[in-house]
Order: structure tokens, then C-alpha cells, then sequence
């Protein structure tokens, strides 16, 4: 499995099967939106326009934009809906975000994509089960901030986490660097153009290893 960053909470999770996009972004975050070829497309958050451009995409993608649980091309998905405290959409209703847990080749992922608020309680989070790799927001404003994200690093105990959603070059939207994150999570990193991994290359209890994945340009 390879795992690539393009920005924000989309990133481009390529397995043996399939090319899974999650949360293609439009160009008005100040970034080219992502493009290329995809089997499978998650839109945490269908109604969001910054979040669902999809139109860049070759092929016929299948486009998994509601909660519930999929089998498509080797990989399985489980939408979970979070609502995100008193925020409301356009039209007043209670304003939902999809944590999307991702399994395939015996790796599984949970992408809390660009959430503000973790509503998970705890027997909901034993029911998700062992997560190999945790993806979660990091750059405040409204999305987690990095002291609550690094509280639910340490809920969850995944054994990699991939900070997302944070300032990077070129983007025009008011988030934080990763800086604060890194430290709140004790200052040890590794960066990388992409992460390759295999389910032997995971060891189970290991200190959580922190991966930051260079965006793609």
C-alpha cells in the first residue's frame, strides 16, 4: 500500500486493487485541486464544496459520499457520522462530518478527515477495533485543534499517525502550522514523499511513530 498527501484532508491511498481519493479539494483553497485516476472516491462531506471536486478524476470513479459500509475493489469502508457540536449547515440543520475507516491488504485506517469535534464514546471507539494508521486534522481553526488531536492520538493508540489539515505552501486558508502538534506529540517525526507499508511492517504496541507526508505538487 502507498499513501500520498495532496493537502487538507485529501489524500490519494493507492493499494493492489484500487485508487482511493478521499476529499478532493477545489481550487478556491488556494491549491490546485487534486487529478488523476481513481477507483474510489470519499466525500466526508458531500455538501461542502471545498471538499468535493471530483471532476478531475479519469475513469469511472465510485463515489462513496454517505456513511454506511462499502465493499468495492479489495477494500472496505465503514462512513461514520460525527456530528460537529452546535454547527449547522446552510439550511439550520446539525452539521455532520464522516470519519471513514479504510481497510485493505490488512491495514486499516481511520481518516477523521476534517473534523472539528471527536463524538466517539468510548464503546464506540472499542468497536472499531485496532487501527494501524490514524489520519486526523491538526491545523485549528475549524478543525481540531493539534492539544485535541494529540488527546485522541492517544485515545485511538493507533501505531502510525499521519497528521493532516494544516498550513502548507500555496494554501490560502487561515490554518496553523504543524508545528504545534508536533510538539504536543513529544517532537519526533519522520517526513516523507509517501508512505509504503505492509501490514509485517507493523509492529504491534510500537511507540506511535509520527509520519508527516510531503504534499503532492
Amino acid at each position: 500500500m502507498q499513501i500520498h498527501y495532496f493537502g487538507l484532508s485529501s489524500f490519494k491511498i493507492q493499494t493492489k486493487e484500487a485508487t482511493v481519493i478521499t476529499d478532493p479539494f477545489d481550487k478556491e483553497s488556494g491549491l490546485l485541486s487534486p487529478r488523476g485516476a481513481a477507483d474510489i472516491i470519499i466525500l466526508s462531506e458531500k455538501n461542502n464544496k471545498l471538499y468535493n471536486a471530483t471532476s478531475g478524476f479519469s475513469g469511472e470513479p465510485f463515489l462513496v459520499d454517505d456513511p454506511g459500509e462499502y465493499d468495492l475493489k479489495g477494500v472496505t469502508i465503514a462512513g461514520i457520522p460525527l456530528k460537529q457540536g452546535d454547527d449547522t449547515t446552510k439550511d439550520g440543520k446539525p452539521r455532520y462530518v464522516t470519519a471513514v475507516l479504510i481497510e485493505s491488504e490488512d491495514i486499516r485506517i481511520l481518516n477523521l478527515s476534517h473534523i472539528r469535534e471527536f463524538s466517539m464514546k468510548e464503546d464506540d471507539l472499542e468497536g472499531l477495533g485496532e487501527i494501524d494508521i490514524l489520519i486526523l486534522p491538526v491545523g485549528g481553526n475549524s478543525v481540531m485543534t493539534a492539544k485535541d488531536a494529540s488527546k485522541i492520538v492517544h485515545e485511538i493508540e493507533p501505531n502510525i499517525v499521519i497528521p493532516s489539515h494544516y498550513s502548507t505552501e500555496g494554501l490560502s486558508l487561515p490554518y496553523e502550522k504543524i508545528d504545534g502538534f508536533l510538539k504536543e506529540m513529544g517532537g519526533k517525526y519522520e517526513t516523507m514523499e509517501k508512505l509504503l507499508i505492509k501490514k509485517k511492517d507493523i509492529v504491534p504496541d510500537q511507540v506511535k511513530k509520527i509520519i508527516v507526508l510531503e504534499p503532492l505538487r
